[in-house]
Order: structure tokens, then sequence, then C-alpha cells
């Protein structure tokens, strides 16, 4: 008997290219005219708040550093960051995108801890681009998405949606780094 397929969806975004108030859609707090906040609505299956000029405007104000957009060489740094990072865990990436403003991998051999693998995946990524960087640097923002994927077709559907993404810089297949520009 074999072990069911089981993969990690994670994705993170470049600092300050997705902010509150994002047209976009987000999930934060929404800044009120009087200056209170509407609490964010984070619960599975609530719809994301749409853009927001007043709650956008603010988060631009309260960045700390510069929006953070990669170039393709920076997503190739990124992109041999994680290679290196799961071969040493023995993980495997069966696919990731790089864009200049997001990430999207999809794990498998890897631990049943999205947040821990998301830790791992920006931290080596980051220490790489600031050591390319030769300074240290902002990448990410905080957070970011984790999916568990328990079947193969959850699996196969989300390989395919991280293929199609618009824009891709690096990407990934079966733990190789393909260029795309």
């Amino acid at each position: 008997m074999s072990d069911p397929p089981f993969a990690l969806f994670i994705t993170w975004t470049t600092y300050g290219t997705w902010l509150p108030g994002d047209p976009r859609g987000y999930v934060s707090n929404t800044l009120r005219e009087d200056g209170t906040f509407e609490p964010k609505r984070n619960q599975r299956g609530t719809p994301y708040s749409r853009g927001d000029a007043r709650t956008l405007a603010s988060a631009q104000r309260l960045q700390k550093h510069n929006t953070v957009w990669l170039s393709a060489s920076q997503a190739a740094t990124a992109a041999e960051a994680l290679v290196k990072a799961a071969a040493q865990r023995h993980w495997f990436i069966i696919r990731a995108a790089i864009m200049a403003s997001h990430i999207h991998t999809l794990t498998t051999k890897c631990p049943d801890d999205g947040s821990a693998v998301l830790r791992i995946f920006k931290g080596v990524t980051s220490a790489e681009l600031s050591n390319k960087a030769g300074r240290p640097g902002r990448w990410w923002t905080h957070g970011g998405s984790d999916r568990y994927l328990q079947d193969q077709r959850a699996i196969d559907a989300v390989e395919h949606y991280i293929r199609q993404q618009q824009g891709i810089l690096c990407e990934i297949v079966q733990m190789q780094v393909i260029p795309r520009i």
C-alpha cells in the first residue's frame, strides 16, 4: 500500500506589490472615512475585499522599504536557492514560477507543515538575494499562502495553473531551473 498523493502549493509576494486596498482584491483591514478600520474578513468562503483607494494610499504611506520587483536575474537566483534548499532536505519541487511580484511553488516529499516550508523558502531566497545584492534587503511581504493538496487531480490542476502564469521570469520544472527571459 502506498501513501496517498500529497503536495503543498505555496505562494508569496514581493514586498510592497500587493498592499491592502489593492484593486485585485485583498484580505486586510479596510480604512474607513473616520480613520477607524473595518476588520478583515478572512473566513473560508468569504470573498476578498475589492479595491479601496483610501486603504491603498494609507498602506503605501506606511511602507518602510521600497517596493520590490524582481528582475530576471533575481528570479533565477531565487529559483536556484529554492532548488538547493529542497534538495538539501530531500523535498521535490514539481513546478515553480517566479514572477516579478510573486512566487508559486508546488512541492512534494516535504513536511506536512506549510508555514514551516514557506518560512524556509522565503528565508533561503532572501538570504541568497541579499548576498547577490551585497546588502541585506526586505524582499518579501509578511506571510503567504499554503494550500494542502491531497489527491493527484488537485496536484495536476495546480501544476497547470502555475504553468499558465503570465510574466514568468524563471521556472522550476521537476527540480530543474529554466530561465524564461
